[in-house]
């Protein structure tokens, strides 16, 4: 059976640990203090100042610079995992982000390299956007609980929180319920047989996701939608869950600013 699954952006603790392969090749890791980059005289140094100037112009300063405080470039080859976001303490208020540089490449001269190079990004700001300690209560408990709020491993998700909202209004039905067992039965043991059960329940629930990597977690399905959401356009007549999981962005002024901000800003590489 061949996987579409695919592995390209994790999140959390977790792939700084576990996810952490015998292929990946850490580049270096360099500090970030108040959004400045801070040198070192690693031979990768030139690349990650010139990737880290380039997040950092991309999105709202304000919350880069309050919680992204350390950026590592790590490579596994081309085209595999292209980048990760993870908490650095129980707090969750300070973060780390990884890119493979190899996949996050704005010189390349192939406009596809830097469509999807801007995809990533985007994507793990949404993670940051989603996943920091203003939306996230650092807590022990891990199990998910009928009723209440969105566990995940950062926490447990405040009411009011974005992702919370997103769950609470798009994985019902037993669709959390469903995606918990699978955590549990399948994903706590071996990756080939989680990755399978996953992209089964993405076929079983396809109109629900605007990718197949949608269906790994919450995290990624809301990631995945804030990406649609800032770099396509709303839809004026959803069908789909999946084309209202877009729209549901548009009823946070907030997150409407941050779509104008990033557009704007993204035009000088598109």
């Amino acid at each position: 059976m061949k996987i579409k699954f695919l592995t390209l952006f994790f999140f959390g603790a977790t792939f700084f640990s576990g996810l952490h392969e015998d292929n990946d090749v850490t580049l270096g890791s360099w500090e970030i203090k108040n959004g400045i980059f801070i040198e070192t005289n690693d031979e990768e140094t030139n690349i990650a100042r010139y990737n880290w100037n380039i997040f950092y112009n991309m999105f709202p300063k304000r919350i880069t610079q309050r919680y992204i405080k350390k950026l590592v470039l790590m490579t596994d080859g081309e085209d595999e995992k292209t980048g990760a976001l993870g908490a650095l303490n129980e707090k969750n208020n300070e973060w780390q982000l990884v890119l493979d540089p190899i996949d996050v490449d704005f010189t390349s001269q192939d406009n596809t390299r830097i469509s999807q190079s801007i995809y990533t990004l985007v994507h793990e700001f949404g993670h940051l956007l989603t996943l920091n300690h203003t939306q996230i209560k650092p807590a022990k408990r891990r199990k998910q609980e009928k009723g209440d709020p969105y566990v995940t491993i950062e926490g447990v998700a405040t009411k009011d929180s974005y992702i919370n909202k997103f769950v609470e209004e798009f994985w019902g039905g037993g669709l959390l319920t469903e995606w918990d067992k699978i955590q549990k039965n399948f994903c706590m043991t071996e990756q080939k047989s989680c990755l399978e059960k996953l992209y089964g329940l993405y076929k079983d629930n396809y109109t629900d996701f605007l990718t197949d990597y949608a269906a790994e977690s919450p995290e990624e399905d809301i990631a995945e939608s804030w990406t649609a959401f800032v770099l396509g356009e709303k839809y004026d007549n959803p069908q789909t869950i999946a084309e209202k999981k877009v729209n549901f962005f548009y009823q946070f002024e907030e997150l409407v600013y941050y779509r104008k901000v990033i557009k704007k800003n993204i035009r000088k590489y598109q």
